[in-house]
C-alpha cells in the first residue's frame, strides 16, 4: 500500500518538476538574450563616446601652416684666389720664410659660376593644443626639399648647409617632416611665462616685415635664427609702469651635448679630420697620411640669453603708431667648432697624386674654442596699416682659450716652434683669433610699403664687418644673407592675388668682402693680419673658394592656411 502511494505521488509530481525545469530554461534564455542587448547597446555607446573624444581632442588641437613652392636662379663670381693644397718640408729656410715648412697653392684664376634653375617645396604645420585656461602645447612641423635634390645636403662653404640639430628643418634634405618647434608652455598671469622644450628662436623679428607676417620667434633674427632645445622665463612687466605686453625673458639652452654617445658613453673616441702634411715634400706629396684624431674632454656648448620687448602704441600725424622695442643680449659658452653633421664636398686638402677623404662625410666637435658675447637692439615702426620700416644692430666679442679646430692640413711643429704637441690646423679658432679677443659688427635696415591690402613692396640691406658672425645656420634660404661679411640688397614684391596665397618676386644682391662669412671659425693667416690676410680683393689663399658676389632671383608661390 505505501508503496501505491509513493509511485502515485511521484507519478503527480514528475509533470511539475518538467515545468519548472522549462521555465528555468525559458528565464535563462531570456537572461542571455537581454546581456547580449546590453553588451551590443554599450558597445554602441563606446562608440559614440570615442566619437566624442576623438572629436573634443580634435576640436583642441588647432592646425595651422603653409606650403611654399620656390624658383631660385643663382649667379656667383668668385676673383681670383690661392687654392691652398697643404704643406711640404721648406728644402731652404731664410729670412722670407724662417719656418721648415711651406703652403703649397695653385693659383686660381676668376671664375663664374651659376645655378640657373633651382626648384624647392617646404611645407610648415603648425599646431597648438590648449591644456588648460593657462597651459598649452605649441609645435610646428617643417619638410624642406629640392627638387631632385639628394637626401644630404650639399656644402657650399656656409655652415647653414652642415646639417645638424640646429637646423636641420631648414636645410634642404628630403621629404620627411622635421620638428622645427615643440614646448610646453605656462601662463602666470602675475608673474611670466614658462616655455620648456624646443623653443621658438627661428624666423625671428623682424623678418616677419619680409614675410608680411605676425612675429614668429623670441631672438632677433640678427642674433639667433636657429632651433635650439632649452627653457625659458618671461616676466610680465605692465605692473611695474612699463607699456602693455611689455617682457624681459631669460632663457638657457644646449648648443652641444658632450656626454651623450661616444660608442657608450667612453671618454675618448677618433674622428678623421684631414691629412698631416709633416712627412710631404714636394717631390713626394703622397708622404701625407690621413690624420685621425682623439675627440675628448669635451665640455658642453651652452647659451645664456636675456632679451627685454617693448611695445608702443601711439597716436601722431593724424595715424596711429605701432612701435617694437627688442634688446638681447646671449652669451655663447664652450662653443664648439663644428657641431654634429653630415654633408657631402666637405673640403679636405688633398695634393695631386693623393686621395681625397670621402665625398659624403660626417663631422662633429673636436674642440671647445671659448665664449663669446652678443648684444642685439631692433627698432620696428608701422605707421598707420601702409607703411614700416626697422633696424636691427650687432656686436660680438670673443673670449678664445687658445685652441682651435682640428679639422683641416695638419704640420706638427718642431720643438724649436713650440713643440712636439703643437700643430698647425687649417681651420683656426674664434673668429680667426685663438689667443687674442676680437669683436666685430653688423646693421640690419628695411622697409615696406604696402599701398593696397594684398600688395606689398619691400627693400632691405645689411652689412657685416670683416670678423662678423651671427648664430644663423636655420635661414631656411640658399645663403646665409645676416651673417655676410660684406653688403647684401633685397628688392621684393608682394601679392596676394587670391586669399591666403602669396606670389612673391625678389631679388638678392651679395658683394662679401672677406672670406669665411657664416662662420665662427677662420684660419690664422701665415702672414700678416687676419682683414688683409682673407680680403677677396687681395688673392687670398683659400681651403675652399669663396664668392665675391652673388645675385640671386627669386620667384615663390606660398599658400596659407
Amino acid at each position: 500500500m505505501r508503496i501505491t502511494r509513493l509511485a502515485l505521488t511521484l507519478a503527480f509530481l514528475a509533470p511539475l518538476g518538467l515545468s519548472a525545469q522549462e521555465d528555468v530554461k525559458r528565464e535563462l534564455a531570456d537572461l542571455k538574450e537581454k546581456v547580449a542587448a546590453l553588451e551590443a547597446r554599450a558597445k554602441d555607446q563606446e562608440k559614440v563616446l570615442t566619437k566624442v573624444e576623438t572629436k573634443v581632442a580634435q576640436d583642441n588641437i588647432a592646425w595651422g601652416g603653409d606650403l611654399r613652392t620656390r624658383f631660385d636662379s643663382l649667379q656667383l663670381h668668385y676673383k681670383p684666389y690661392q687654392q691652398f693644397l697643404g704643406f711640404v718640408q721648406n728644402p731652404a729656410p731664410g729670412a722670407s720664410n724662417p719656418y721648415p715648412f711651406m703652403p703649397v697653392t695653385q693659383q686660381m684664376g676668376a671664375q663664374d659660376w651659376s645655378n640657373s634653375v633651382e626648384w624647392s617645396t617646404r611645407l610648415r604645420l603648425r599646431m597648438t593644443m590648449n591644456i588648460s585656461e593657462h597651459a598649452k602645447i605649441m609645435g610646428r612641423l617643417t619638410m624642406f626639399k629640392v627638387h631632385g635634390g639628394a637626401d644630404t645636403p650639399v656644402f657650399n662653404g656656409s655652415p647653414n648647409t652642415v646639417q645638424n640639430g640646429f637646423n636641420d628643418a631648414k636645410v634642404p634634405g628630403n621629404d620627411v617632416l622635421r620638428v622645427e618647434r615643440a614646448s610646453f608652455v605656462y601662463d602666470w598671469p602675475a608673474l611670466g611665462v614658462l616655455s620648456i622644450g624646443r623653443q621658438n628662436t627661428s624666423d625671428g623679428p623682424p623678418l616677419e616685415v619680409r614675410e608680411g607676417t605676425e612675429r614668429q620667434a623670441t631672438p632677433q633674427a640678427l642674433a639667433v635664427n636657429a632651433l635650439v632645445d632649452g627653457i625659458g622665463w618671461k616676466f610680465h612687466l605692465d605692473k611695474l609702469g612699463f607699456p602693455e605686453h611689455s617682457l624681459l625673458g631669460i632663457c638657457y639652452g644646449v648648443g652641444f651635448e658632450s656626454g651623450f654617445g661616444g660608442g657608450g658613453s667612453v671618454k675618448n673616441t677618433y674622428v678623421p679630420v684631414g691629412f698631416n702634411f709633416t712627412n710631404a715634400t714636394a717631390a713626394n706629396p703622397a708622404g701625407a697620411v690621413l690624420q685621425v684624431n682623439p675627440v675628448a674632454s669635451l665640455k658642453d656648448s651652452t647659451v645664456l640669453g636675456a632679451m627685454l620687448d617693448v611695445p608702443l602704441l601711439f597716436e601722431g600725424l593724424g595715424t596711429v603708431h605701432s612701435a617694437n622695442i627688442y634688446v638681447g643680449y646671449n652669451r655663447f659658452g664652450n662653443m664648439t667648432d663644428i657641431p654634429f653633421g653630415n654633408l657631402t664636398q666637405f673640403p679636405v686638402p688633398a695634393m695631386p697624386g693623393m686621395g681625397g677623404m670621402p665625398s659624403i662625410q660626417y663631422v662633429t666637435a673636436t674642440n671647445n674654442l671659448g665664449d663669446m658675447d652678443q648684444f642685439t637692439a631692433t627698432w620696428k615702426h608701422k605707421i598707420g596699416d601702409t607703411f614700416t620700416y626697422f633696424g636691427s644692430f650687432g656686436y660680438i666679442k670673443s673670449h678664445p682659450n687658445g685652441k682651435t679646430s682640428q679639422y683641416g692640413a695638419y704640420w706638427d711643429m718642431p720643438a724649436q716652434m713650440g713643440g712636439p704637441g703643437y700643430q698647425l690646423t687649417g681651420f683656426g679658432g674664434l673668429l680667426g683669433d685663438a689667443h687674442q679677443s676680437r669683436t666685430a659688427s653688423a646693421y640690419y635696415l628695411g622697409m615696406r610699403w604696402d599701398p593696397r591690402a594684398n600688395l606689398g613692396l619691400g627693400l632691405e640691406f645689411n652689412h657685416g664687418s670683416p670678423r662678423w658672425f651671427t648664430y644663423d645656420p636655420a635661414v631656411g634660404e640658399p645663403t646665409d644673407k645676416l651673417g655676410t661679411r660684406g653688403d647684401v640688397l633685397e628688392a621684393y614684391v608682394s601679392w596676394e592675388f587670391v586669399k591666403n596665397v602669396i606670389l612673391k618676386v625678389g631679388y638678392l644682391d651679395y658683394t662679401y668682402s672677406h672670406a669665411f662669412s657664416g662662420w665662427h671659425i677662420a684660419p690664422a693667416p701665415m702672414a700678416g693680419g687676419w682683414e688683409s690676410a682673407y680680403d677677396l680683393d687681395r688673392n687670398p689663399m683659400l681651403q675652399y673658394a669663396s664668392p665675391a658676389t652673388m645675385k640671386n632671383t627669386y620667384l615663390s608661390l606660398e599658400v596659407r592656411f
